[in-house]
């Protein structure tokens, strides 16, 4: 069964974080054949708008457990300074409410948090930073992305072709989740942590990789879980940052965690984000060690990115 917050039910089963799913993929790698103009960094392909900066590289090697998989052999500053955390913080989220005007200012505030969290670290690291633009909507009906097209098959998700994160509302399960706002936001810390990748160069070598690997091979779907549960793992240690600066309770992360456990690939999926288990798990990570170079997924071993 899985976990997730006070009345969430156990079916359906629960969204990923950051997908267009395989509708999206699908419209992607059509506009990447016809036009070769669009590029769809989460989901496949390498994204020309991706910032500058180093770039990790990836090579696949055995790994401890005996698997093959790929493992940094770059030395991307982020994932390298055992010192790399963030700061406790006190943050004034807004409320929370499923109008788009409240929504918005909602995640507004968390932006600006995140920032606020995430750049003194890519400074220090040399790393270039600018803040992602916002997104939120009531539906995904009529919304167009470099990174998905038109289809309106997307959960809340991160765009590198245009640095934008999405965040539907009818997309985050408000009937489940109900007032239960840190789901919320730690969906968005997720999706943030997407933009985190991008700003290091961490993500557009991943999907350069991937797309030379192809898409939907077995190596393909490793790096994108690699990718995934990073990002996991990032909104981890902003949840840990802002509980420490006492904008976060025990009991919200304690809802938080069981919600990390309940998404993931679920039977029939495409296996590109990773299983429940080891979603959870990388967001303990995050949460529990707060370190960027904890969260390396690229130096694991396939089996702990299954």
């Amino acid at each position: 069964m899985p976990y997730g917050p006070p009345g969430r039910p156990p079916h359906p089963p629960p969204r990923k974080r950051g997908g267009g799913g395989w509708v999206a993929l699908l419209i992607v790698v059509v506009f990447l054949v016809a036009g070769g103009l669009v590029r769809n960094a989460i989901a496949v392909g390498r994204d020309a708008a991706d910032a500058s900066g180093p770039q990790p590289t990836f090579t696949f090697a055995p790994q401890p457990d005996g698997s093959t998989g790929p493992s940094e052999t770059g030395s991307n500053p982020l994932l390298t300074d055992p010192a790399a955390t963030l700061l406790p913080a006190r943050c004034d989220y807004s409320r929370w409410g499923t109008q788009v005007d409240v929504a918005r200012e909602f995640f507004e505030s968390a932006a600006s948090c995140l920032a606020a969290a995430w750049q003194p670290v890519l400074r220090k690291a040399n790393l270039p930073f600018q803040p992602p633009a916002l997104n939120v909507s009531a539906t995904t009906s009529g919304i167009t992305t470099p990174c998905t097209g038109s289809t309106s098959n997307f959960a809340a998700f991160y765009c590198p072709a245009n640095k934008t994160i999405y965040m539907p509302i009818s997309q985050l399960q408000t009937d489940y989740f109900k007032d239960n706002w840190v789901v919320y936001l730690s969906v968005f810390a997720h999706e943030y942590g997407h933009h985190v990748q991008a700003m290091s160069g961490i993500l557009r070598r991943a999907n350069s990789e991937r797309a030379d690997a192809g898409p939907r091979s077995a190596k393909g779907l490793e790096l994108s879980r690699r990718v995934e549960l990073q990002a996991n793992c990032f909104d981890g240690m902003y949840l840990s940052s802002s509980e420490k600066g006492s904008s976060l309770t025990n009991p919200q992360l304690s809802i938080a965690r069981k919600d990390a456990y309940g998404r993931g690939d679920q039977a029939g999926d495409m296996r590109d984000h990773g299983s429940s288990e080891n979603g959870g798990q990388w967001f303990e990570k995050g949460l529990d060690e707060n370190r960027a170079a904890q969260c390396n997924t690229f130096t694991a071993s396939t089996s702990s990115v299954s």
